[in-house]
């Protein structure tokens, strides 16, 4: 039996992603007993204002500057050779405003010693945005391995920036201790960075089209040459597209908090609560949706290139085939985290104040991934405006979930979950109605409601499967947990294997 191509380089995304993920996760736990609840909350309140700056400045441009160079290598060579240092003016004039600007951004939060931690973040707006839009143009050319090895060497060097920091800045208090935290994503990215230059100076295949004298002329071809219009008007709708996640993080970082404390909570509480469900169960439930993100990001540019080449059917056998793995994996996740709450939350921070959070929020890896899929399926159609408008709605529906159920006494959690389901819901409906109606047999409804029956059955077997090893014996809660969920990881390999065995081909 020989692999699809693109299933190979999808378990090699999935593998760096797992490590970078498993770093995160592994990093986390310390910090959190570090920082605590309202540590991780000052953290991810921070974070949040990162996330929505960098989506600012980077917004789609490594996005289509991949699919360009999917069409067009040398064009897309050209294309990221001319947009260099504009991002790196960009990035500086952005670092010092961040800077300058900390103050009323922390007044805004309602917390003015937010300033010190938001300062942390200067350096990293100046050198993520070229880091990522380097990233775009190897994604393009299908480079994956330099692509991986940098986010390995950003993940472990900024994993070691946060503790390190954290550990040092702690007698100066809680705040700065979290601005240490934040800072790693600097340094991360910094190394990162140089690895991909290095790595692009020691291998000459990356280097496609002119080597002498290629900045004036690609300069000059970025501003008169032909597309290069199209190429801005492309990005645009990708930008607001992925604006509309961070934009979401940073509305709860305003909201959750504010109206927790209307619920009876103090701000000291209600930030304690934010960190516990963005910063704890947040990070568990969206480990699984690793597989999707990295079968995403393979199987982009192969769309691309079949929906240009006008290669119907086998653009709906790739996305069919991506979104039937995407669904029974989520699933599948799905029903692992809401059974597993409180041994996860046991296992990863010592205690169970994340099991509630878990279990509300277990329908996550189904919903994100199939969500991030569609968006997927949807670009490579030239459709770049379709994903927006369900991601809009769903930001409406979430703004508002947040506002009004948070604010109910004792239903912080819930509420907070709910929340999260309306932003992604939404325009997961939006995007598999569009799919459809654009490209009829892309989105498989048969073969997903087949998956589903399979998990159905595997679900009924749980529990009985769980008094058996009571009955031989195995007393423990852990033991048995390790082994039901070992069980179940059994049924869903061999289920992706009968399925997915006579899949050939360089799919």
């Amino acid at each position: 039996m020989r692999l699809p191509v693109f299933l190979k380089q999808t378990a090699l995304r999935t593998g760096a992603i797992f490590l970078v993920k498993a770093i995160g996760l592994a990093v986390r736990i310390p910090l959190y007993r570090l920082l605590g609840t309202e540590g991780t909350g000052i953290y991810q309140i921070v974070y949040s204002i990162f996330g929505f700056a960098l989506t600012l400045l980077t917004g789609g441009f490594p996005t289509t500057l991949a699919l360009v160079t999917a069409k067009d290598p040398k064009r897309g060579s050209r294309l990221f050779k001319s947009l260099v240092p504009s991002f790196l003016i960009v990035g500086v004039c952005s670092g010092i405003l961040c800077y300058v600007m900390a103050p009323n951004l922390a007044n805004y939060f309602g917390d003015r010693h937010l300033t010190f931690p938001i300062r942390c973040l200067a350096p990293a707006l100046v050198i993520v945005p070229l880091l990522q839009l380097y990233r775009g143009f190897l994604q393009g050319i299908e480079s994956y391995g330099d692509v991986s090895t940098s986010e390995l060497v950003e993940q472990v060097v900024r994993a070691g920036t946060m503790l390190l920091l954290a550990v040092v800045w702690m007698e100066y208090g809680i705040y700065a201790a979290a601005g240490g935290a934040v800072f790693g994503a600097c340094t991360g990215a910094f190394l990162a960075l140089c690895y991909l230059w290095v790595s692009k100076y020691s291998k000459k295949p990356l280097s496609i089209g002119t080597v002498n004298g290629i900045f004036t002329a690609s300069l000059r071809w970025a501003v008169f040459g032909p597309g290069i219009f199209y190429f801005f008007k492309s990005s645009i709708p990708i930008t607001l597209t992925r604006l509309i996640t961070p934009a979401s993080d940073l509305l709860d970082a305003l909201i959750i908090p504010a109206r927790l404390q209307l619920s009876g909570l103090s701000q000291s509480d209600a930030v304690a609560v934010f960190g516990e469900i963005s910063g704890m169960a947040s990070i568990t439930v969206y480990l699984p949706t690793i597989l999707t993100a990295a079968l995403s990001y393979t199987i982009a540019s192969k769309l691309t290139a079949s929906w240009q080449n006008k290669k119907k059917e086998d653009f709906i056998e790739r996305s069919s085939f991506s979104l039937e793995v995407g669904w029974f994996w989520g699933i599948g996740s799905t029903v692992f985290l809401f059974f597993q709450a409180d041994e996860l939350s046991t296992i990863i921070f010592g205690n169970k104040s994340a099991a509630q959070a878990i279990r509300y929020m277990s329908f996550v890896p189904i919903v994100v991934g199939l969500r991030e899929l569609t968006t997927t399926i949807l670009w490579a159609m030239d459709q770049k405006r379709t994903p927006l408008f369900g991601s809009l709605l769903g930001l409406a529906c979430s703004a508002i979930s947040a506002y009004y159920l948070t604010a109910i006494p004792g239903f912080g959690y819930a509420g907070a979950a709910m929340s999260v389901f309306a932003f992604e819901f939404a325009p997961l409906v939006w995007n598999a109605f569009m799919v459809q109606k654009r490209c009829k047999g892309a989105f498989p409804i048969g073969n997903i409601c087949i998956g589903l029956l399979f998990l159905l059955v595997i679900t009924f077997l749980y529990a009985p499967f769980n008094a058996i090893l009571l009955k031989a014996g195995l007393h423990s809660k852990i033991i048995r947990s390790l082994g039901s969920t070992l069980f179940f990881i059994v049924c869903i390999i061999l289920y992706m294997f009968f399925r997915f065995r006579n899949k050939t081909g360089d799919r």
